[in-house]
């Protein structure tokens, strides 16, 4: 076999491994849709600076699945009126804080080497998100 075809195959192995992942995020954001009013995004985020990245990092600290994932989400959240504050430390907290896992990485890599690096990517992610924000209107001003 050549090599576009073993590429293709690769190709088609991979979107054949990701689908069933597409299907439920596309199944669990309309259940979100649905399941959720829009007036409760604009009760939970209001806009402010401090506050939106901190819920935003704590709901993608508990959050759990592919990183991939939680792009989709984050999108369908812009959409639905959030603050990019929120959603930016909603993404950094998915994907580097995981409370969901904590207990087999405290028994993998030790309790307090577990803690501490959670609660160091918490911190972060709710600093970056504010620094990212505040830069991009910068940058947009130029």
């Amino acid at each position: 076999m050549n090599h576009i075809g073993k590429s293709a195959k690769k190709t088609l192995n991979a979107l054949n491994q990701s689908l069933p992942v597409v299907v439920g995020v596309i199944m669990a954001i309309s259940l979100l849709k649905t399941a959720v009013p829009e007036s409760l995004y604009s009760t939970i985020f209001t806009g402010n600076i401090l506050i939106d990245p901190f819920i935003g990092s704590l709901i993608g600290s508990i959050a759990a699945g592919n990183p991939i994932t939680s792009y989709i989400i984050g999108g369908e959240l812009i959409k639905q009126g959030v603050s990019l504050f929120a959603v930016t430390a909603f993404l950094l907290s998915w994907v580097t804080v995981g409370i969901i896992s904590l207990p087999a990485e405290m028994d993998i890599l030790g309790k307090k080497f577990a803690l501490t690096r959670n609660i160091i990517c918490f911190i972060v992610s709710f600093l970056v998100a504010i620094l990212t924000v505040i830069t991009l209107g910068i940058v947009g001003e130029l």
